[in-house]
């Protein structure tokens, strides 16, 4: 064990990081190509002045492989990516759709086995006149992971006519399954509050009936243990989650952010921490 840990903490200073690990060995830079195939794809056929154009960087790795979310849990890192715009152009952050759970014990990541659009918006600069053309270009650096994690690096870029309407691109279809896997906002009638208690964080969700069909992604790296069970109890008008801790915690914090799988549908988690003595949460279960 001691072996491995000291592979994969040389792997980890190969690829430039810091923590969380990477798994194992890594292949050569050019092999990623083999295992995930890497595309930058608009939603529109055209770029129209003052209006947002929605671009995506698509990831589509092959069977048995994956890449990961902006938080990848215990190892491995999130794609990072470069814009090359026009003068004048914006990109915004990028939108992340909600991740699966990959558990390798004794460790546990967050990622996408399977096809992922991350969706980034871009505001076009001004001045921009129609039957121009205008390139976009993106630097992309990524990890794609299996029991070995392979660094990959794709240069993407792709031009677009300036026109003052554009209509739907061939792969608009495309971001509306991604936009669909997003995280949303909770409803307004929800209440969630999360509690540090002990070696615990208890996230409490009330949506109006007792629901025990949950899971916690946290956006933060080294808040709770990524491989623990996330125990969840029924409690009254919703349930109560429960979150170990991680060992690498060495002081209190006081947000706790993410994103909350409810009977299948993601939202997004930003609650205060509120600091409780312990058994405090015995009794707001039976309240």
């Amino acid at each position: 064990m001691l072996d491995r840990f000291v592979i994969r903490l040389a792997c980890c200073f190969l690829a430039g990081a810091t923590w969380p690990i990477l798994p194992t060995l890594m292949s050569p830079e050019n092999a990623a190509d083999e295992r995930v195939k890497v595309g930058l794809v608009s939603e529109q056929d055209a770029v129209v002045p003052n209006q947002r154009l929605w671009v995506g960087i698509q990831f589509d790795p092959q069977e048995g492989w994956h890449t990961y979310w902006v938080n990848p849990g215990d190892s491995g890192q999130p794609p990072r990516i470069d814009w090359e715009l026009p003068t004048g152009f914006q990109a915004g952050a990028i939108q992340w759709p909600c991740p699966t759970r990959l558990s390798t014990p004794p460790f546990a990541d967050y990622g996408y086995e399977h096809q992922v659009l991350l969706l980034v918006a871009v505001q076009p600069g001004p001045g921009l006149r129609e039957g121009e053309i205008e390139k976009i270009g993106a630097d992309v650096r990524y990890l794609v992971c299996r029991d070995v994690c392979i660094p990959g690096h794709k240069r993407l870029e792709m031009t677009l006519p300036v026109k003052n309407r554009a209509a739907a691109g061939p792969e608009s279809q495309l971001f509306e399954a991604a936009r669909r896997r997003l995280p949303r906002p909770a409803p307004g009638s929800w209440r969630i509050s999360a509690t540090s208690v002990g070696d615990e964080f208890l996230l409490r969700l009330r949506v109006g009936k007792p629901a025990v069909d949950s899971q916690f992604f946290p956006s933060e790296p080294e808040q709770i243990e990524n491989a623990a069970p996330q125990k969840a109890i029924a409690a009254a008008g919703g349930m109560q989650l429960h979150l170990k801790k991680s060992k690498h915690l060495l002081k209190p914090i006081w947000r706790i952010k993410g994103v909350m799988l409810v009977s299948g549908a993601a939202y997004l988690v930003d609650v205060p921490v509120s600091q409780s003595p312990d058994g405090a949460h015995l009794r707001s279960i039976k309240n």
